[in-house]
């Protein structure tokens, strides 16, 4: 319990609508509603304004007792409510007169975009970075009033686009007065907290309280008035405003606005593959080894390959295939999807409950189908798929069979929508930690668990204790296959000839196949292994009408992102009998 006479001290960074200036009549949305729960608890608020990054400072050192308006990744040490206070909605806008939409990465060729200096755009900020340098492509602003002066941009025709959350810019149409500009699609959102310092001793229940008062201000209405105050609605109900980018002739528009040019066709090359894991026992080495194998044997050594592992990010790996400076890699598929949107689908949790269905896609003429409209949409097109297993849960609390059972477990997942909005069905707010930051997470006990196939949990980085001294049970649930597209320049593939493309098309199969068996050989291995060390493997109850039954309940909320509902109905058709 708290005594009503506690005292909180908050800091925040003004960003109107969320947290307004100091002096103005309306606070921020989210002052609003953090001092409605508190009011409602007898706990007295206090706001502080500070830069973010002082504000963390100031947390460290005990002046302050928390922050409003911060995305867990930025702060993974900090205690956190069940429940997200806000979201930031990251869209594209263009004049009303530009009927542009966003289709991924070639979508964006001749676009000057305007973004803020130093600004985390999530998923997209590796485009940024890559392009911030060229003003013919990325238009960095710095200092204030970031968004009134993208908006004047936009309408002097200064730039043909500016990419800004949906909240704010609907805040400056009212306070501008000015005409709306076309929503032009959108990349995955981020959902903003209040985090208390863990060296504070009431801090989970500070959390706790935010997190029974967002749901109680819901239930009373009170919630979505104050959200209306400033223009907006409750995220858990919103649906996208702008064009559905898959709707009508997709691929045939995809065609238009994307020719082929036509080449001299290239005889003997050598090809550049590159992959961010430097292991040589990892998955991704052994696929390359074999395709480099096969793809020398096959082509009687006019095609070689030279492998470039470990030495950039996954992200970077696609734009690098992209523009041509590399020929070909390997990624996991939910960090190609945000640039190549119509492969999403792969990502949508319990599409493939056995092995077999996604075996089955993955050879049907649809793919090759799905592997065309990558490449109209991003120059990269998919050759084969690495499958890496089912990711599982595990954890070093307790057994969970069921989706209860994760109260009051953090779990890491990677930074993707489709996963975070999977957990929030099943009733916890997961953690988006990088990969290197899951075993150092559980050895601190920030977190208690983490999902990812089994070869990878026994693979962890910055381990000093074993994976079975940090994690006891593992769930056995379907909820997600991992796979990663064999990928090449689309540009390149055009300009080899077909009987290159031939070779390249069988040694990327035999590589999969060899893959596939591998993996399993691994799985079976690393399983027994890990039983053999005290694990304790679980399956869970109940999974389809438990697990499944709430993730699938997600899926329309996604089709936008994921290639549209058309296509997953069409995969649904070729998996239905597997």
């Amino acid at each position: 319990m708290v005594q009503a006479d506690t005292e909180i001290r908050l800091g925040v960074t003004e960003r109107c609508p969320y947290i307004c200036a100091e002096n103005s009549a309306n606070q921020g949305v989210l002052i609003d509603i953090i001092k409605r729960i508190f009011e409602k608890s007898n706990i007295k608020v206090s706001i502080s304004y500070f830069p973010m990054m002082r504000t963390i400072s100031l947390i460290k050192s005990k002046e302050i007792d928390g922050v409003i308006g911060i995305l867990q990744r930025n702060a993974p040490e900090l205690i956190f409510p069940n429940e997200s206070i806000g979201q930031i909605r990251y869209l594209f806008y263009t004049t009303p007169k530009d009927d542009w939409l966003y289709t991924g990465l070639n979508s964006l060729n001749s676009r000057t975009i305007a973004v803020e200096s130093g600004k985390s755009y999530g998923v997209f900020d590796s485009y940024i970075q890559r392009y911030s340098h060229d003003e013919a492509l990325i238009l960095p602003l710095h200092g204030k009033n970031i968004s009134q002066r993208m908006i004047k941009l936009l309408q002097a025709e200064r730039i043909n686009l500016f990419l800004e959350d949906k909240n704010i810019i609907d805040f400056h149409y009212k306070k501008m007065k000015i005409e709306n500009f076309n929503e032009a699609g959108s990349i995955p959102p981020d959902n903003l907290f209040i985090g208390f310092s863990p060296k504070h001793s009431k801090a989970q229940v500070f959390a706790d309280t935010i997190t029974k008062g967002i749901t109680e201000l819901r239930h009373t209405g009170e919630f979505s008035q104050i959200l209306a105050n400033y223009g907006m609605s409750d995220w858990v109900d919103w649906q996208p405003s702008h064009r559905n980018p898959f709707a009508d002739n997709y691929k045939q528009r995809l065609e238009k606005a994307f020719p082929k040019t036509q080449t001299a066709k290239i005889h003997t090359a050598t090809l550049i593959f590159e992959a961010s894991t430097a292991k040589q026992t990892s998955g991704y080495w052994k696929y390359a080894a074999k395709f480099k194998e096969s793809v020398e044997r096959l082509s009687g050594g006019k095609l070689t390959v030279q492998l470039k592992f470990g030495i950039t990010t996954e992200q970077d790996i696609v734009m690098n295939i992209a523009d041509g400076k590399t020929h070909m890699g390997m990624i996991a598929t939910n960090n190609l999807t945000p640039f190549a949107p119509s492969l999403g689908f792969l990502a949508l949790p319990y599409l493939f409950p056995n092995e077999a269905g996604i075996k089955k896609l993955f050879h049907d003429p649809l793919m090759k189908e799905i592997a065309q409209r990558s490449a109209l949409e991003s120059n990269v097109r998919p050759l084969s798929f690495f499958i890496g297993g089912y990711r599982l849960l595990a954890n070093n609390k307790r057994q969970v069979t069921k989706t209860t059972d994760l109260k009051d477990l953090r779990i890491r997942v990677p930074r993707n929508q489709l996963m975070l909005e999977t957990f929030r069905s099943w009733g916890i707010e997961a953690l988006p930690l990088p990969w290197t930051a899951i075993y150092p997470s559980l050895e601190s006990g920030l977190i208690q668990g983490q999902e990812n196939p089994i070869t990878i949990i026994f693979d962890g980085v910055n381990m000093k204790k074993e994976a079975w001294e940090v994690l006891k049970y593992i769930t056995n649930i379907h909820y997600f296959m991992f796979t990663a597209p064999h990928m090449i320049s689309e540009s390149f593939y055009q300009q080899l000839s077909a009987e290159n493309q031939l070779w390249i098309t069988q040694a990327a199969k035999e590589a999969e196949a060899y893959s596939w068996d591998s993996v399993k050989k691994q799985d079976a291995k690393i399983t027994q292994f890990a039983k053999d060390k005290g694990m304790i493997f679980i399956d869970p109850l109940n999974e389809v009408d438990d697990w499944q039954a709430k993730a699938h309940a997600i899926w329309p909320n996604f089709y936008f992102r994921v290639g549209g509902k058309v296509l997953v109905d069409r995969v649904l058709e070729v998996i239905k009998d597997k």
